[in-house]
């Protein structure tokens, strides 16, 4: 009890702003040009994702910097920062994001993040569950093979039929969370505790009816027979232990926390320091789900030109993510939650972790993931007021994953070529351009990779 009660106690403690660690504090380069006051930043933007393919969406944030003279303005990004994002794509996805966070509450060691989105497409992937899928390659490219699947069929009875929707689910999915957060040990210790909430609706694309065209060059209208989805849902193809492929609505809560090691320099686009992350959820229900996360990410200035102009970096992420228990819905085996940001991100494939892939091509319950990039800054310019930072990058992806826990069997990889582009200091473009067994993967969007 008494050390509850020292734990308890010392929440409410707080220390002098001016023993924040220096590891903290922004470079001269970055601090010379963050602003005081509030910078606002909105703009449409179009991009390309190689499951969706063409998205558009208008992007808005606004964040409140303070005044140069605020004691912790050379150590935090922003003092409250609201980003809003609504979007879609030609494929049928639709998205919207809403991020409110609040750093350094009042100048005291306190932090406050409130996010929620939703998100409906018909492009969800179902490929199989486990670490046995890893080691299956197509007998043709990943594109080749999908052509196929669309060239409909006529049945005995008459009728076409396709296979477009094979791997394909609907998914309606809106998700939550709400974190608070205790800054320690001079700015570098983030203990973190709240709440995560989902809701979503997945449904099977067998009996859609798509107009496509035969191989003889007419277009006909073809029904989608059951697919694999409804296969694993009736249990004619093996899943891991404990995982319930069940389409319909559900809807989960989870409670989680978090110990966080952060000594990066800049969070939204850091070259240096290293961050550790170690996670646990727990879903509220008499069979519960648990999912646990271990990430560490580190990141050094290789060169720095005299005028600060040009820049050479470092950056390694590596990662691990488990999701156990008796009665596993089949969705939570897709993402890991980093907490520390209070996001979900596809954990084995995808354009935040192997980008050689399509997004979701491979889902286990136990993953590991290695990325290492070499990333630079070549110049600056300022146009209209806005002041724009970046350069190219190099980079390299590996995954792996299994049933249980152990060491992965199979393992996935790639590599490629990308551009950062910093916009006044709050937002990051990027594009990616990467090679795997697959053939080449193409990525353009708003935010950075890790």
């Amino acid at each position: 009890m008494r050390w509850a009660a020292l734990v308890i106690g010392s929440l409410g403690w707080g220390y002098p702003q001016d023993s924040l660690d220096p590891r903290k504090r922004l470079h001269p380069y970055e601090l010379a040009r963050k602003q005081e006051g509030w910078v606002i930043v909105g703009y449409p933007t179009a991009g390309y994702d190689p499951l969706r393919g063409l998205g558009a969406a208008i992007v808005g944030s606004i964040a409140y910097n303070g005044l140069r003279t605020s004691p912790t303005f050379a150590y935090q990004p922003y003092k409250h920062y609201l980003f809003l994002q609504a979007g879609g794509f030609l494929k049928g996805a639709r998205y919207v994001r809403l991020v409110y966070d609040a750093p350094w509450l009042r100048e005291r060691p306190y932090r406050l993040t409130l996010r929620a989105q939703y998100r409906y497409e018909t492009q969800a992937q179902f490929w199989g569950l486990g670490s046995s899928y890893l080691g299956e390659w197509l007998p043709t490219s990943l594109a080749r093979y999908e052509k196929a699947l669309q060239t409909p069929f006529l049945s005995p009875d008459g009728r076409w039929y396709t296979r477009l929707g094979q791997y394909h689910f609907e998914i309606h999915q809106g998700q939550g969370w709400l974190i608070g957060e205790r800054i320690a040990y001079r700015g570098l210790v983030r203990l973190l505790g709240g709440i995560r909430a989902v809701h979503e609706k997945a449904l099977s694309l067998a009996g859609q009816s798509y107009d496509l065209y035969a191989s003889h060059g007419q277009k006909v209208s073809a029904l989608q027979g059951p697919t694999l989805l409804d296969s694993a849902a009736a249990g004619l193809i093996p899943t891991p232990p404990g995982v319930i492929v069940r389409p319909g609505l559900s809807t989960r809560l989870f409670v989680g926390g978090a110990w966080v090691w952060d000594s990066r320099d800049f969070e939204i686009s850091p070259s240096a320091g290293w961050c550790a992350e170690l996670a646990h959820e727990i879903s509220l229900s008499a069979a519960p789900t648990q999912k646990t996360f271990l990430s560490g990410r580190a990141y050094h200035t290789l060169y720095r030109s005299p005028s600060d102009k040009i820049q050479l970096v470092s950056a390694v992420n590596g990662l691990v993510s488990f999701t156990y228990g008796r009665q596993v819905f089949f969705t939570d085996l897709y993402y890991a939650n980093r907490w520390s940001e209070g996001r979900s991100f596809a954990i084995l494939t995808g354009p935040t972790s192997v980008r050689a892939f399509r997004e979701n091509r491979f889902v286990t319950p136990f993953v590991y993931l290695l990325q290492i990039e070499l990333r630079s800054r070549i110049g600056e310019v300022r146009i209209l007021h806005q002041h724009f930072t970046g350069g190219p990058l190099l980079f390299w992806d590996a995954a792996g994953g299994s049933d249980r826990l152990r060491l992965p069997r199979y393992v996935i990889h790639g590599g490629g070529v990308g551009m950062r582009i910093l916009w006044n200091m709050t937002t990051v473009l990027r594009a990616d351009a990467a090679y795997g067994a697959e053939g080449w993967q193409l990525h353009f969007t708003t935010g950075h990779t890790f």
